[in-house]
């Protein structure tokens, strides 16, 4: 009876991973069909892309319940869910004209499946995401409903469940709203780039040229882990993504060579940050900050090339300072690999093709979407057309990697469309203002004061959200303050938005750091203290966005070129002071010079350039000196040895 049990428990499992292989691949053609046609109108495509996300995960769900064999009531609960999610995507796409009708008035079941579908979100959410922002969309909802019992500033009329539910479920500004529509165009579209290329090979291509660069140097394993986490952070746009997929490699072959494990995981974790500011594909937020600026994502790409170069400069830069101090030496010769074999156009042309597909039609002005869906054709082409005699393996393979990205866009839908629900309430209940009337007033109306103020509010932000909310939410509250003290609303965002992605650096909550840090068998918070070190420039040069943007290229050519030219050797100066070595150790007094270089040289100014330059003189002279007399030292006590 057992056994018979057994087989029927294996056929239902068997049944239900056909199930979840077809429903993930037809989600993932939705997406592409959508990109190539173009989308369905607002509500209907997000719907769709929600319902359907959503359904494909509650399918997973049920799937490892059978395998556990969990409890009746549990996979009862997931199959509820399921049911509802369904029906109320569904009636979105039935009822779309009864609901856009200017006389509109909803019904008791519309209240009732809007409410159902908010609360599917929450739990969605929570067992993707973690208990953060649920319950931040949590403590927002009831500060809508019954503002009424708030003190003083905070307290407003309260705003009816009916309403609130009739703008989360029944409009484009809740559920469906804005970010949600990015996420089922721009994000759905570079999420099935990404996993296409990764299927195909593209993870090892980037890692190999990366070894093939920087691998014999000084430091060289641990210059690899940045290259290639800069290299694959243009099209995975992910930390999380990027620290688990190229740590998995480079991490153990640090310590194998002979790294400490908190080196080694902090230098991927840094590295891998970073990937999130580097163009031409920066990541979900990004593309959220061109909508909300409405401006082309190629601008944006374009505007946070600078600073990007700044930040790999000075990871670079201080990695290699690190590995000399250290003695770290570069990758064995014999693991180096063959540039004639990786360039071989069959090997080379399906990854890197691709990339220079989505950056040259980017700058011709074509949508994301647009550059997404012609560098697919392009990787798919070469990749089956490369070997013809083996096209049914590589079909196969590229099935998987459709398969594959449905899956990979689950935790970000539900992400956006919890991170939906509080930027609608933060909108409805005027939140948001009272927030920006208190970073003016604790700012004194001074920028810098102000710009701290939003540094701390986002990173305390970012510590228990992925960069993508932590954006959101700080762009929602933090921004504005920032625009009305006189901050172009460019440099205000990607303000924001440089400290959402670098909280994943900063304990006591760092997920970045968590990820590298469980790879390598580090401690996590050694780990964040040498990552942090390493990011110095990511943490520093947000802030002269604030005072003058240039290096987001906004201002005269001049001013642009100055900029970049003193906040490099700014960079140069700060990442001496912060590892403490350059040609040989630096005393501490002398690394506070250098930090004190550093800074006056990456704040904009004609006179704190000219002082910056100065004290860099001067660290630089003294440095040499103590080397120099150091090294003599030695050379007499080594001569009255012999």
């Amino acid at each position: 009876m057992a056994k018979a049990s057994t087989e029927v428990g294996s056929e239902n499992s068997g049944v239900l991973a056909l199930v979840i292989k077809i429903a993930a691949i037809t989600f993932a053609l939705f997406h592409l069909y959508t990109g190539v046609m173009g989308p369905f109108q607002s509500m209907l495509q997000r719907s769709v892309h929600v319902g359907g996300g959503f359904a494909v995960f509650f399918l997973i769900s049920l799937q490892e319940r059978l395998k556990k064999k969990q409890s009746n009531y549990a996979t009862l609960a997931d199959s509820v869910l399921l049911i509802i999610t369904v029906i109320a995507s569904t009636y979105i796409l039935i009822c779309y004209d009864r609901i856009v009708d200017p006389f509109f008035e909803p019904a008791r079941l519309d209240v009732i499946l809007g409410l159902l579908m908010t609360l599917v979100v929450l739990e969605v959410t929570r067992r993707l995401i973690g208990w953060f922002i649920p319950l931040l969309a949590l403590l927002v909802l009831v500060y809508a409903l019954f503002g009424n019992i708030f003190p003083g500033t905070w307290q407003h009329a309260g705003v009816s469940l009916d309403y609130v539910v009739e703008v989360l479920y029944l409009s484009d500004r809740g559920l469906w709203g804005l970010v949600t529509g990015i996420s089922a165009t721009i994000i759905a579209a570079f999420i099935i780039l990404g996993s296409v290329l990764f299927a195909t090979g593209g993870g090892k291509a980037f890692i190999d040229l990366s070894c093939w660069i920087v691998g014999d140097s000084y430091g060289g394993a641990a210059k690899l882990a940045t290259v290639a986490s800069s290299l694959f952070g243009m099209i995975s746009g992910s930390g999380s993504a990027n620290v688990a997929t190229t740590g998995a490699f480079t991490i153990p072959l640090m310590k194998r060579i002979g790294y400490q494990p908190e080196f080694a995981a902090a230098v991927e974790s840094t590295a891998s940050e970073g990937g999130q500011i580097m163009p031409p594909i920066m990541g979900a937020a990004a593309f959220i900050m061109a909508e909300i600026l409405g401006m082309p994502y190629f601008g944006i790409a374009m505007a946070a090339a600078i600073p990007a170069f700044l930040f790999y400069f000075g990871a670079f830069f201080s990695v290699h300072l690190e590995a000399k101090k250290r003695g770290y030496r570069g990758v064995p010769k014999d693991e180096i690999p063959n540039i004639k074999e990786l360039l071989y156009y069959k090997n080379s042309l399906p990854i890197f093709l691709p990339v220079f597909t989505v950056i040259f039609y980017f700058i011709k002005g074509y949508t994301p979407v647009s550059c997404a869906m012609r560098a697919l054709f392009v990787a798919v082409v070469f990749y089956i057309g490369s070997d013809l005699s083996n096209w049914k393996h590589r079909l196969k393979v590229l099935v998987s990697a459709l398969e594959q990205s449905s899956k990979d866009m689950l935790s970000v839908i539900a992400l956006i469309v919890c991170a939906q629900i509080l930027l609608c309430l933060i909108s409805t209940t005027g939140v948001g203002v009272k927030f920006t009337n208190m970073i003016i007033l604790l700012g004194h109306n001074n920028m810098i004061l102000a710009g701290v103020c939003a540094m701390i509010g986002t990173t305390i932000l970012g510590m228990g959200l992925p960069t993508t909310a932590a954006y959101l939410l700080g762009s929602a509250v933090m921004s504005p303050a920032l625009i009305r003290l006189g901050v172009p609303a460019i440099a205000a965002h990607f303000f924001i938005f440089y400290y959402a992605c670098f909280s994943g650096l900063t304990p006591p909550v760092c997920g970045t750091v968590y990820i590298g840090a469980a790879i390598a068998g580090s401690n996590w918070l050694k780990t964040a203290w040498i990552a942090m070190r390493l990011a110095v420039g990511g943490y520093i040069v947000p802030f002269m966005f604030l005072s003058s943007p240039a290096l987001l290229l906004v201002g005269e050519k001049m001013e642009i070129v100055q900029s970049a030219a003193t906040s490099l050797i700014g960079i140069f100066a700060m990442a001496i002071g912060a590892m403490g070595y350059f040609l040989s150790h630096v005393s501490i007094p002398n690394r506070a010079v250098f930090c004190l270089a550093g800074v006056l040289m990456v704040h904009p100014g004609t006179a704190t350039d000219i002082v910056g330059i100065g004290a860099l003189l001067v660290a630089l002279t003294m440095h040499i000196f103590m080397h120099k007399k150091t090294t003599y030292n030695l050379n007499c006590t080594a001569k009255k040895g012999e």
